[in-house]
């Protein structure tokens, strides 16, 4: 389950989003130019959509437990599901599996091609499987190592990121009237973009900001379509076509090998970010 490849240095994120690109002078918006050739529109936005309430899963899980007689936010999420016509399978698996095999969350610091930065986390309750796999990948596609814990992440920083609709009640959501909600929230910065023929907003903030900037928006109105912590590269890169295909293939294999993952209960992979020193 993967996370998004962003800011450039890039991202990859939990519970897949996609694997995207950000050009230097494009802030704020992720996206790989040929991910429309992998996967269709429509799956794509399902499978953000799905990937989105499975956090709020874990999340309702971790404050209130299993219960769904107990756990109210448990049950939100659960008709979340139902209003947006997701299979409510996917909920009650996911909840399943969270409470038979529980997964420790691992990170590891890469250095990939031409010395860009990679972080790369992954759930597992195996941490040297997940070490084999990543190092089998590496070889495969040469360029890419582990490096020391640490080394890596002082130069990214962790950031609440919001994507919300630039439509509310039918009606286009101006910059104006964004930034005045984002005001009220103590949002950092907003940012307009464009991904699959929609606008979106892009709203960061301080990493313990997060829950408070998602209900705030929410409780305002507004269409919130995805709302996680990602790291983010302090001095953003635009990779070489070269280079930008080699972690395209990189993201192929993880993505392979989630699904393997989620039918053989091993273990997900979730890339975060990359940056050139």
């Amino acid at each position: 389950m993967f996370r998004r490849f962003g800011n450039l240095g890039a991202q990859v994120t939990k519970y897949q989003r996609n694997i995207s690109l950000t050009a230097s002078n494009c802030k704020g918006h992720s996206k790989w130019q040929n991910i429309k050739a992998t996967k269709g529109k429509n799956d794509l936005i399902r499978s953000k959509a799905t990937n989105y309430l499975l956090r709020k899963v874990k999340g309702a899980v971790s404050r209130g437990g299993f219960d769904l007689k107990l756990n109210r936010e448990l049950v939100d999420v659960e008709q979340e599901f139902r209003a947006q016509g997701l299979p409510l399978d996917t909920f009650k698996s996911f909840l399943q599996k969270l409470k038979e095999k529980p997964e420790i969350e691992y990170t590891f610091d890469i250095i990939g091609p031409s010395g860009i930065f990679l972080i790369i986390t992954a759930e597992s309750s195996n941490k040297k499987s997940l070490e084999n796999d990543l190092r089998k990948y590496f070889n495969k596609l040469g360029g890419f190592r582990l490096a020391a814990d640490g080394g890596v992440r002082s130069w990214f920083e962790e950031k609440g990121v919001t994507h919300v609709s630039a439509s509310k009640a039918g009606s286009e959501i101006t910059m104006e009237e964004m930034e005045e909600a984002a005001l009220e929230l103590e949002v950092e910065e907003v940012t307009l973009f464009v991904e699959d023929s929609a606008k979106k907003f892009e709203l960061l903030c301080e990493s313990n900001n997060l829950l408070l900037v998602e209900n705030g928006l929410s409780k305002q109105g507004f269409s919130v379509l995805s709302s996680e912590i990602e790291f983010r590269a302090v001095h953003p890169i635009t990779l070489s076509e070269a280079d930008a295909r080699r972690l395209e293939n990189l993201y192929d294999m993880l993505q392979v090998r989630t699904k393997l993952s989620n039918k053989k209960k091993v273990h997900a992979f979730s890339t975060h970010i990359f940056y050139f020193p």
